[in-house]
């Protein structure tokens, strides 16, 4: 078939996490260090490599009989920590923040099986220690961008307000009645891969907003943990880069195939001027009022701002997208004013969106998660 193919570069700038919907407990990893360089690794471990190399030691087993049956999960825990030889039973490890690592030894006491000490996983292929961004995941924010710049230009917008949103898709994208005849089926993305080591980091992620002063506070205290892959922001020359495919399937825009086929082509010109426009005043509307007047931890959302700036402005075959988790609304949906679901009310009075976020505390950092460089190369 007939396929424009291309090399698809994506650096993450902040930090991203995708979720695999899994909790890891301590029973699923501990935190070691390394006395040479003085860093601490999270180090994800395999209980049934444990339970499968103990399956021929009868006092083993025994033990684990005893620890299981006393229905207290530090028992459990205490078995698995005697037992384990990280050598033989990692799986994969993390760098890691020193807020996590103190959260860590703080709670080494306490019942592993409390949501404070849970860590929720990044997305990998089954079985593999390398992080992964889903072809799925960075298509589904390429759509966002190109439907909003879709929307914007629309010559009878105003007759698609109160529409659901799968009509003005059908509108937007040229009246397709099914799936098959969907524009980005035509646009093919594949999982964009990681290096295992050196890109993967484990901390704790924060609800935040502006608050007296116009200093970012914690907005609760509830402890969210997790596995990100990290970005340039993240430390002094921190190079990540994962590779992924994009290809544009030209046969199905043609008209002579036997089945209907698909009337609008998305182009890659178009997917590079829609992310740019899209992400980069969604990001600017952010910073202008959550971020501008605080005072308090912000030097790495100043050169957030910079490195967002350049990209999009820049006359090049780079892109910027917001992906992943704990994306707000603004980067997921359409425009404000055909934004669902609606702006919140309370008393009768709209509220705003944005009051808060959730950042990732890079020891005493805060980053925005999702944000990406991308950059459409000729296959070599």
């Amino acid at each position: 078939m007939e396929k424009e193919k291309y090399i698809l570069k994506v650096e993450p700038i902040t930090c991203v996490h995708i979720g695999n919907g899994e909790e890891l407990t301590p029973l699923d990893y501990c935190i070691v260090s390394n006395p040479k360089t003085g860093k601490t690794y999270f180090i994800k471990y395999s209980s049934d490599s444990i339970l499968r190399r103990c399956a021929t030691d009868k006092n083993a087993m025994m033990q684990f009989e005893l620890a299981t049956s006393s229905k207290n999960m530090k028992n459990v825990l205490n078995f698995f920590v005697e037992k384990r030889d990280i050598k033989m039973d990692e799986e994969y490890r993390c760098e890691t923040t020193r807020e996590f690592v103190a959260n860590y030894r703080n709670n080494k006491d306490r019942d592993p099986l409390e949501n404070g000490r849970f860590v929720q996983q990044m997305y990998r292929p089954e079985g593999a220690n390398y992080p992964i961004i889903p072809g799925t995941s960075l298509k589904g924010s390429i759509r966002t961008a190109v439907l909003n710049e879709l929307l914007e230009n629309y010559p009878l917008r105003n007759k698609l307000r109160g529409l659901k949103d799968n009509k003005i898709q059908t509108e937007l994208l040229g009246s397709f009645v099914d799936a098959k005849e969907d524009p980005f089926r035509a646009v093919e993305i594949s999982d964009c891969l990681f290096d295992a080591k050196g890109t993967q980091s484990v901390g704790i992620i924060k609800n935040i907003k502006t608050g007296r002063d116009n200093e970012l506070t914690e907005h609760n205290t509830s402890t969210l943990q997790a596995e990100i892959i990290k970005g340039k922001l993240y430390e002094k020359n921190c190079e990540v880069v994962g590779l992924s495919n994009i290809r544009f399937n030209a046969n199905l825009s043609r008209k002579d195939l036997p089945e209907k086929g698909i009337s609008k082509k998305i182009s890659k010109e178009e997917i590079i001027r829609s992310c740019n426009n899209f992400y980069w005043r969604a990001f600017e509307d952010e910073y202008r009022k959550f971020y501008k007047d605080a005072v308090d931890k912000v030097d790495s959302i100043t050169r957030l701002y910079k490195e967002l700036k350049d990209i999009s402005n820049s006359q090049t075959n780079s892109f910027v997208i917001k992906v992943g988790r704990w994306s707000q609304v603004e980067y997921v949906t359409y425009g404000n004013d055909f934004r669902n679901p609606k702006t919140p009310t309370r008393k009768g009075k709209v509220m705003p969106y944005g009051t808060t976020r959730w950042l990732f505390n890079n020891d005493g950092q805060y980053l925005p998660l999702g944000w990406c460089k991308c950059t459409i190369e000729d296959e070599k």
